[in-house]
């Protein structure tokens, strides 16, 4: 057999596991490469999502149903319509009033809360983040170098 490598680019780290059988490639793998770490237990356990949730009493309604039927969950998701807008990193004040307690609630029966984030910025001058990243240029640009806008549900 012969092999040659060839690189344009720098040099080549090659690695040969040479097993002999399939568990013991794995193996060196490993040892190789480190091992994962185990995900937090919260992970992987049942999400309880839908899209909108209307507000902090809809939650807690949500929240208490799984109690009151001995249906454990982890973790509770909340999409778009929990902010003010649909600016990411903001909260309705007249739907999510107190967004701590709120967490706070669930902390206290061990459960996690989730907010969405897409990755889009609403285009609003008066968001402070719009604002901000528009002034520092960290927007992607179209082929004209004008900030690219693109459109997302809903």
């Amino acid at each position: 057999m012969d092999i040659r490598w060839m690189s344009e680019s720098g040099i080549v780290d090659v690695f040969l596991l040479l097993g002999p059988m399939p568990q013991n490639v794995f193996n060196q793998y490993a040892q190789l490469t480190g091992t994962q770490i185990l995900p937090p237990l919260f992970s992987l356990g049942y999400h309880q999502c839908r899209w909108n949730y209307e507000d902090e009493a809809d939650v807690e309604a949500v929240d208490s149903g799984f109690d009151e039927h001995n249906i454990p969950y982890d973790v509770f998701w909340l999409d778009i319509e929990h902010t003010d807008g649909k600016r990411y990193f903001t909260w309705d004040p007249d739907r999510f009033p107190d967004p701590v307690k709120m967490q706070n609630k669930l902390r206290e029966k061990r459960r996690k809360l989730v907010v969405i984030s897409d990755p889009h910025i609403k285009v609003d001058p008066n968001y402070t983040l719009y604002a901000e990243a528009n002034e520092r240029g960290y927007f992607v640009k179209d082929r004209e170098m004008q900030n690219f806008e693109g459109s997302c549900w809903p």
